[in-house]
């Protein structure tokens, strides 16, 4: 039974964890003379599709705090994160979820002293390092999806020649038909 649910349990999370992959074709504003670390990471946000729906989170926000929290090597607990974005606690796991499934933002504990520090943390100090793994992360769920669209094609390939086989005996099968019935019909003429 364990090992069922373990099973049962990774399918979910494989599921889970590459589901809603979206980017978006934005640019930073043109029209800007000169651009701002917000400007650049709300596109930054946006083209990545951290942003998962239109609501009132700030997510270009969360960013810069993230980084920031990142290099003073803190992690934010969900009610910091919920204060950040702008949301609800329990909106606050949805809105994060993007972020874990792309491998941006990670769940740690920090030894302090005596306890832990627990909260999420981003997975590289700066935005390059975040976007390896982003790269490594949708080259590796291209590389599973080509797998198993090569097994669709020989799959495919495989039932067109089945049914192309089956269609070849019928018209053999059809074309005796008529050749027998144009024999009979000869001999009928000649007799």
């Amino acid at each position: 039974m364990k090992k069922k649910n373990t099973k049962i349990n990774r399918v979910m999370k494989m599921k889970k964890k590459m589901s809603d992959m979206v980017f978006i074709r934005i640019s930073p504003p043109d029209y800007k003379k000169d651009l701002t670390a917000d400007d650049l990471s709300h596109v930054l946000v946006r083209r990545l599709g951290l942003k998962r729906k239109e609501s009132k989170a700030q997510h270009a926000k969360l960013l810069l705090e993230l980084l920031k929290y990142r290099k003073e090597n803190v992690p934010l607990t969900v009610d910091k994160l919920s204060s950040i974005l702008g949301v609800s606690q329990s909106q606050t796991y949805e809105e994060i979820r993007k972020w874990r499934t792309l491998g941006l933002v990670e769940f740690v504990k920090i030894p302090s002293g005596t306890s832990y520090i627990k909260g999420y943390m981003l997975t590289a100090p700066t935005v390059n390092r975040l976007l390896d793994r982003v790269e490594s992360s949708t080259k590796s769920f291209i590389r599973k999806t080509r797998r198993i669209a090569k097994d669709f094609d020989d799959l495919l390939m495989l039932d067109v020649a089945r049914k192309g086989k089956d269609g070849v005996e019928e018209i053999e099968e059809g074309g005796e038909d008529v050749l027998l019935d144009e024999l009979e019909e000869s001999e009928e003429k000649d007799s």
